[in-house]
């Protein structure tokens, strides 16, 4: 067991800016009154660059979209996934009353009842047979949170979190005890290989050490801290998905975006001026310096492939630099995106040469000065990189908006994508990508 080096303690704490990778831009303004009666619509944005092979109406599935008052608040609403290239996972929430809340006193909210949590979500998960959408199997599920609770394994197999507990279902949507935490998980990541997860948890004070034990039914995990503290600490651990034990912990100061790949993870260090030096940092204590970018903030980093991590730069006059770099230090290609395409959302294929960023379209920049309300927001717009080559395989429009994304995916093979738009999925097929270089390829 180790813990993280004190200098990535500190980054920890300096990346609370890039909560969940990134928070460049601030939140929408509240809108008026008279707005928030508005329900959030399917805009008829652009068309994409190809036609979709196929579609699904999502309406008889039960799906509305979500009122517009949600915007901005990055409020998990619903997530679609491929379980393999013929098979989709889509969930998303069952709209119904808001529950009143009880007094913490009152023996509804002692005994945990669902009534006594106005957060509590009911969310109805489908799986859908391609083309056809046949449901093949279905189920509810309760959440208690309005953050992600879903992430897609390979297999076909998904993570669900719920509060502490985090359980493993499959392609029948059967779930199994996975993981328990002593608090509540505020966020899940996994390397791109899956080797590894993030977990970002809030707990409170505990006095035996560090240890994590495994067992057919769960693997609990039971942490260390000051004997005698009162307050609750956030941890973050860095686990093994086959043993489920703790390779690396650390605490820190809010929840963290920590790029992580089977052998470490990347870091910015700060220059001058606005230079930043990217590394990445191995388990076993080796430090490589990848490159140097130039950036007006502190640069968000996304492990995109095993071996190659995704720098977005702010650029001095607004608007942002996509540049994609190896650990054996080549930069694969770069590439400017407009000011106005704000709050970005990834999904990565592992293996499959592509990965997707969806972006919100606004009229104008956004900054500190200039914040946003729903009606600044055009469109939000999915693109499909090469990972080879950095172009751009399909370009395709969202709809509803769903800041918190979930409402796009890309397929195992990255030859399929499915985009929600229109009042449909819309499933995309595309040529095979170009290979990975074969020094990076898993």
């Amino acid at each position: 067991m180790h813990k993280l080096p004190h200098s990535f303690v500190w980054l920890l704490a300096a990346a609370m800016l890039t909560v969940s990778a990134h928070a460049l831009q601030p939140a929408l303004a509240a809108p008026p009154e008279s707005k928030k009666k508005q329900k959030a619509s399917d805009r008829s944005g652009p068309h994409p660059s190809l036609d979709p092979t196929f579609s699904i109406p999502i309406s008889p599935l039960g799906f509305a979209p979500p009122a517009v008052f949600y915007l901005g608040h990055r409020v998990s609403q619903a997530s679609l996934d491929f379980l393999d290239e013929d098979h989709l996972l889509f969930t998303f929430r069952v709209p119904g009353l808001i529950a009143r809340e009880q007094p913490a006193s009152s023996p509804a909210a002692k005994a945990g009842d669902v009534a006594a949590n106005p957060k509590v979500r009911h969310i109805r998960a489908l799986v859908l047979a391609l083309p056809t959408g046949q449901v093949t199997a279905e189920a509810l599920w309760t959440v208690h949170d309005s953050a992600r609770y879903l992430w897609m394994l390979k297999g076909p197999h998904f993570l669900l979190r719920d509060r502490n507990a985090v359980l493993r279902g499959d392609a029948q949507l059967q779930l199994e005890p996975f993981l328990r935490f002593p608090g509540p998980v505020n966020y899940l990541e996994l390397d791109p290989s899956q080797q590894l997860l993030v977990a970002d948890t809030l707990e409170p004070p505990a006095t035996g050490s560090v240890e994590s034990t495994a067992s057919t039914a769960a693997a609990t995990i039971v942490t260390d801290g000051d004997t005698g503290a009162s307050a609750s600490q956030m941890l973050l651990r860095i686990l093994n998905m086959d043993t489920r034990t703790v390779k690396l912990f650390s605490r820190v100061s809010g929840s963290v975006h920590l790029p992580v790949d089977g052998e470490g993870y990347y870091e910015a260090l700060r220059g001058r001026g606005s230079s930043w030096t990217i590394s990445h940092d191995g388990f076993r204590g080796a430090t490589s310096l990848l490159s140097q970018v130039d950036s007006s903030c502190s640069p968000p980093l996304d492990a995109v492939a095993p071996g190659v991590v995704l720098v977005t730069s702010c650029l001095p006059l607004g608007g942002f630099r996509l540049t994609v770099l190896t650990q054996d230090k080549r930069r694969l290609w770069e590439t400017v995106v407009p000011p106005t395409h704000v709050w970005p959302v990834l999904d990565v294929a592992p293996g499959s040469g592509r990965f997707a960023r969806a972006t919100i379209e606004t009229n104008h920049p956004v900054n500190a000065s200039n914040p946003i309300d729903f009606e600044d927001i055009r469109d939000q717009t999915l693109q499909i990189y090469d990972l080879a080559t950095g172009k751009v395989a399909l370009t395709a429009p969202i709809s509803p908006v769903l800041d918190a994304g979930g409402n796009f995916a890309l397929s195992p093979s990255g030859n399929r994508v499915a985009v929600l738009n229109g009042g449909a999925i819309q499933i995309f097929d595309l040529p095979p990508a170009p290979p990975i270089p074969s020094s990076l390829k898993p």
